[in-house]
């Protein structure tokens, strides 16, 4: 197993896309496996036939130990000494072609380069000449005569239901079982229906957990603790386990303090409403929250302290020259913060798209490491679950978290003196929590001010 470079020291193995007498090549893909934060694919550093697997799926692996055995060919199959993800200098600049289930179940002898370009199965034509080729469905393999072909989120979303992937019917190419088939059979058995795609013998959600998601009923799973069933266990890992370090860790080390405003943020509302109806938008992903990654920026430039970190190791204070936005979301995986870099540089159009970029691939479970590593000061936009405000812990690496209320019409004085009313406006409330070790009270102050002054007139940006 190798080291993820997340700071991590063990993941748990998804799926296996090859079984014990394939022949693989340099590169070929051996597994799935899943970290805290991610799930990646493991290619093979050697080539031969697959003599061993010594894992199985579902198995939590330390960093360093041993996956599987593969033949050489030059004697008995012994455990690798060299993690994988090394690649022999004299194989490194060779990267073979990815191969099908078909053809690793039929593995043929490697003649010249002509003949085998020949011998290879055709690959499908692409549907529409200007549309990308796709890459074929990468398709797990259970072992045993009866294998199921399924595609890992479809082993992900059976696990998650409980759902016997023998018993469930594949409508993808080649009978490949798709998330949609597991629905279904999911489907199926809840309202009593065979349909011949699902068990109507296989567990049901515990009453108070249908309406969860299968990630939250997983982490509800579990024995029960007493004979009455009333309690359940669940073993701290993934995401949970690193989050809860980093929080702990936070709270131990910074001096965390939170500061609130109100602001009427009715410009910035009738901007979002300009920019959707813009047609560079099209497509994108287009919220105040779009607004509110520029406007942190342009008041980081009169308090840079709020884009620093606190160095224990050297006493320094590190200014950072790029302001790395992290994005707080909630993912089937759990808490995740995923990083626009480089925000100081984007306009709004460059913002919304990479917006729409993080937020898709969060969504799909496919965050990668580059994905959420290296921020310098995060956003968390709590307003979307009705909330006002909230008093955030700062990540450990980041000096200050910027929170957003809710966004809704509320009673507000405009004008003055005699010409004072009272008129609906859209407000919120925003919150900054920050390290007091490094933030004094006025430079925390300022900033968060200087963030509604740009919410509250767009305009004044031009003076930042």
């Amino acid at each position: 197993m190798p080291d993820p470079g997340e700071g991590l020291t063990e993941a748990e193995l998804v799926s296996w896309r090859v079984a014990e007498g394939d022949t693989v090549a340099i590169n070929d893909v051996l597994c799935e496996v899943e970290t805290a934060k991610s799930i990646v694919e493991l290619p093979s550093p050697f080539a031969g036939v697959v003599a061993r697997m010594l894992v199985s799926e579902g198995d939590t692996v330390a960093v360093g130990a041993p996956l599987v055995s593969i033949d050489q060919g030059d004697g008995p199959a012994e455990e690798p000494e060299l993690l994988v993800g090394h690649i022999p200098d004299e194989e490194g600049g060779r990267r073979r072609r990815r191969r099908s289930a078909e053809s690793r179940s039929n593995p043929a002898p490697e003649p010249a380069a002509e003949p085998a370009a020949a011998a290879a199965p055709a690959a499908p034509s692409p549907e529409p000449a200007a549309a990308p080729v796709a890459e074929p469905p990468r398709v797990d393999r259970s072992e045993g005569p009866d294998h199921v072909l399924a595609k890992p989120p479809a082993r992900r979303l059976a696990k998650d239901l409980d759902i016997d992937l023998a018993d469930v019917t594949g409508t993808g190419p080649d009978g490949v079982i798709t998330r949609t088939d597991v629905k279904q059979a999911a489907d199926a058995r809840s309202t009593g229906g065979s349909a011949g795609s699902a068990r109507t013998d296989v567990k049901r959600a515990p009453a108070g957990q249908q309406s969860l998601s299968p990630a939250q009923r997983r982490l509800l799973d579990g024995d029960a603790t007493n004979a009455e069933g009333t309690e359940h266990r669940v073993r701290i890992q993934g995401v949970r386990k690193v989050t809860a370090v980093a929080m702990k860790d936070s709270i131990d080390t910074k001096a965390l303090v939170t500061s609130f405003i109100t602001a009427d943020v009715s410009a910035t509302m009738d901007l979002v409403a300009k920019l959707r109806a813009d047609r560079a938008f099209k497509g994108l992903r287009v919220s105040p929250l779009t607004v509110w990654c520029k406007a942190a920026c342009l008041a980081m430039t009169r308090t840079p302290v709020i884009n620093a970190r606190w160095d224990d190791d050297s006493g320094e204070i590190v200014y950072n020259r790029d302001i790395n936005l992290g994005i707080a979301a909630a993912t089937p995986r759990g808490l995740m913060v995923p990083v626009l870099r480089g925000a100081q540089d984007m306009n709004l159009l460059e913002i919304a798209s990479e917006l729409t970029r993080i937020v898709a691939i969060a969504k799909q479970d496919r965050l990668q490491p580059s994905d959420y590593s290296g921020g310098t000061f995060s956003i968390s936009n709590v307003g979307v679950f009705g909330l006002d405000a909230g008093t955030p812990v700062v990540n450990r690496t980041e000096s200050a978290l910027l929170v957003l209320g809710a966004i809704s019409r509320r009673p507000w004085v405009v004008g003055s003196g005699a010409q004072e009313q009272i008129v609906p406006r859209w407000v919120t409330t925003m919150s900054l929590g920050f390290d007091h070790r490094l933030v004094d009270g006025e430079q925390g102050s300022t900033f968060l001010h200087d963030v509604a002054e740009i919410l509250s007139d767009p305009t004044t940006s031009l003076m930042y």
